[in-house]
Formats: structure tokens, sequence, C-alpha cells
């Protein structure tokens, strides 16, 4: 992974640590593919996109603790289930 992100008034330190966990156990490879089917601005390679995805999670009411990278795991997974990613796998 390239050069971690700084916390900023778009992003916190809780997204930008979650996401790390998150692009580590799911082995999100680089790449620019992501962005559309995370519904975020497809300016955004696949880890940035992941950071905005997460950092959006928790806006929305993810509640950062002990769960949530399984929380975040499972969300993300059923994203792409829902937008048909595994249809060809």
């Amino acid at each position: 992974m390239q050069m971690l992100p700084k916390p900023s008034a778009w992003l916190s330190q809780d997204a930008i640590d979650l996401a790390v966990k998150l692009i580590k156990s799911l082995q999100i490879q680089a790449g620019d593919n992501l962005a559309s089917l995370l519904e975020v601005s497809p300016i955004f390679f696949n880890h940035e996109a992941v950071f905005v995805w997460v950092q959006r999670q928790i806006d929305e009411g993810l509640t950062v603790g002990e769960n949530a990278l399984n929380a975040l795991e499972a969300a993300f997974l059923g994203t792409l289930h829902e937008v048909g990613w595994f249809d060809d796998i």
C-alpha cells in the first residue's frame, strides 16, 4: 500500500485505521475499478475509494469498536455481491 493519508476534515483517523485493516484483511488490490461499485467518485483509485467508503460508513452510523471491522467486511462484500461482482467467479 502506498503512503497513508493524514486525518483531515473529510477523513478521520478511525476511518484511516479501519480502511487499512479492511484493505489488508480482504487483500484489496491497487487498481481503479472499485470506486463506482462503492458509489464514490470515480476519480479515486481502489485504496482511496475504500478510505472514502469507510468514512461514509462511519458518517452513516457505523460504531467504531471491536466489531467495526467485521461489520465493514460484511458490508463491503455485500455491496460487491449486490452489484454482481461475484457472478463470474
